[in-house]
């Protein structure tokens, strides 16, 4: 039976050098009529975007309701947009992604999936600006739910209608650079690799006893083999 590897985003895959909380704020002061520096430091790490929009409305002591959370997601998709393909954009796509993907995607014994606090579209949106959106099949997301621990049991099940197979829990490996990976890998009973590549030394994952810790996915043949093998 295949394993199935869930990738989270951001920290993981690709790095926005701030451009996604940059849009967020944009779409603060667009839909609020604030200033950003009103807004104390925002907890981004790890956050599905739907919940980082229910911290603002609650900072600003605003009412809300998913629809009023989602109007405000679609101001940051668009500033998202915006920001990813300006002449200044510095993000990039971090060290060996792009080599482990590829030597993945030649293995029968591994299906490739997303596990993520980005909404649908933001996942889109980052992805394909960095031409990865395309090697995945499916996933869970943000705008499932704005509790990350509840999106283990979502990209499974999309797993299993994408490709036809049923994967055993055993084989599920939840690949994030947080804290909030970890855990939400813990939430469903899958394995959790954890990538010190964000804002989180290798150290303060191993603390939270991840299945695996690593440093980065340079050395791209040992990460094959502990995805694969181990």
């Amino acid at each position: 039976m295949p394993r199935l590897l869930l990738f989270d985003i951001d920290g993981t895959l690709i790095d926005s050098n701030g451009a996604g909380g940059a849009a967020i704020l944009d779409a603060a002061e667009e839909h609020f009529g604030i200033h950003r520096d009103e807004l104390p430091p925002l907890q981004l790490a790890g956050a599905t975007d739907p919940a980082i929009a229910m911290d603002i409305f609650n900072l600003i002591k605003r009412e809300h309701t998913r629809d009023d959370v989602f109007a405000f997601l679609d101001r940051y998709l668009a500033n998202l947009q915006r920001r990813l393909h300006a002449d200044d954009f510095s993000g990039f796509t971090l060290p060996g992604v792009n080599a482990l993907l590829d030597a993945i995607s030649v293995e029968s014994e591994a299906h490739l999936g997303l596990l993520t606090g980005n909404v649908k579209r933001g996942a889109e949106i980052k992805l394909t600006r960095h031409g990865l959106f395309d090697r995945f099949i499916d996933g869970g997301f943000g705008s499932d739910h704005h509790d990350r621990n509840q999106l283990g049991p979502v990209a499974l099940q999309r797993m299993q209608n994408a490709t036809g197979m049923r994967y055993d829990i055993a084989d599920v490996i939840v690949i994030g650079d947080t804290p909030k990976d970890i855990r939400c890998a813990e939430a469903f009973g899958a394995k959790c690799l954890a990538v010190a590549t964000g804002q989180y030394s290798a150290d303060e994952l191993r603390a939270l006893n991840p299945w695996r810790t690593v440093e980065s996915f340079a050395d791209v043949p040992a990460m094959v083999e502990l995805l694969l093998r181990s």
